[in-house]
């Protein structure tokens, strides 16, 4: 196998919006623009000499950046306004080299490495993701050792969901009867599940709000709504939607609303302001919607995918 080509350069960590990220030199952006799918180009390599996996992504002009998440700055001992130095080596959409310390931690866990190395490249990659996002050696440790449960089937998430690659009892999760609490009424998948009972009021979030965002909410309710039944659920400072599991929500503010939604894939896009991953298969996307004409087709249909995880179908290997 021919040597990668490894491209090195020095950049000042900024933030757009509230993703830090650094500006690619455009001469990187054209060495490894054969590797482009879509515009992005999948990258391995350092900062700091720390092991990072990422894409950089199209921002213009042939020009690309890279997003440091908080895991990758921690590790890197760097934070925003800081220059670091970077050495990048591009890779196809197949190949997915893992850093030293998960394929030691994965190696000493079960058959979890042979199991990691049967999954789609893309699944990898995000187990991988979910890893660098680790703020502190200790986080990172247990991070590996969830990604080992989760290809080994072990491992539950969140909302009552268990990791998808989970063998008991995975086809009769949605059959299940929900629990309610005989104190506010609401269900759950969980009993006694931990929740507030206070009730609020549709008009509460809104308080203070500029009319225009009562707007904008409305016109985000009845999308979400399109998916299917749906319970709507007010709370002091948001709304949230649930079917089984709370899938979606919103979040008004002075300029506009803050909406999101979870699913067990990360979906990559220069639109949300934050993708974070909770789990192996839990990533939250969260994007600012400020103008009617940002509720569009795109956003309907990340939300039909989100209200199947709502109806917990993503457990059926749906």
């Amino acid at each position: 196998m021919a040597p990668r080509h490894v491209e090195q350069f020095r950049a000042t960590i900024r933030k757009s919006g509230i993703n830090p990220q650094v500006d690619v030199p455009a001469r990187v952006s054209r060495v490894f623009a054969p590797y482009a799918r879509a515009g992005r180009i999948r990258i391995e390599g350092t900062l700091n000499g720390v092991p990072v996996n990422g894409s950089l992504v199209p921002a213009g002009d042939g020009r690309h950046v890279l997003f440091v998440n908080g895991g990758m700055r921690a590790a890197a001992g760097a934070g925003v306004g800081d220059t670091v130095t970077i050495r990048l080596a591009a890779t196809v959409p197949e190949q997915v080299r893992p850093p030293a310390d998960v394929v030691a931690g994965l190696r000493h866990i079960g058959n979890a490495w042979p199991a990691f190395g049967r999954l789609a490249p893309s699944h990898r990659r995000e187990l991988l993701r979910y890893v660098d996002d680790a703020r502190t050696p200790e986080a990172r440790k247990r991070r590996i050792e969830k990604i080992a449960n989760h290809v080994l089937g072990t491992g539950r998430g969140t909302g009552g969901a268990p990791v998808p690659g989970r063998r008991a009892g995975r086809g009769h999760a949605r059959e299940r009867p929900l629990w309610t609490c005989p104190k506010c009424g609401n269900q759950f998948v969980n009993r006694n599940q931990w929740h507030s009972c206070a009730r609020y009021d549709l008009s509460v979030p809104f308080k203070g709000k500029p009319p225009h965002v009562r707007a904008l909410f409305d016109r985000f309710r009845k999308m979400v709504q399109a998916c299917g039944p749906v319970k709507m659920l007010a709370y002091r400072n948001r709304v949230g939607f649930m079917v089984r599991v709370r899938f979606a929500g919103a979040t008004p503010k002075k300029d506009g609303l803050d909406v999101g939604f979870w699913l067990p894939r990360r979906l990559d896009s220069p639109r949300f302001e934050k993708i974070e991953t909770i789990l192996p298969n839990v990533h939250l996307h969260r994007l600012r919607i400020t103008t009617a004409d940002l509720l569009d087709a795109e956003l309907a249909e990340w939300l039909k995918e989100a209200y199947a995880c709502g109806c917990q179908e993503h457990l059926n290997g749906r």
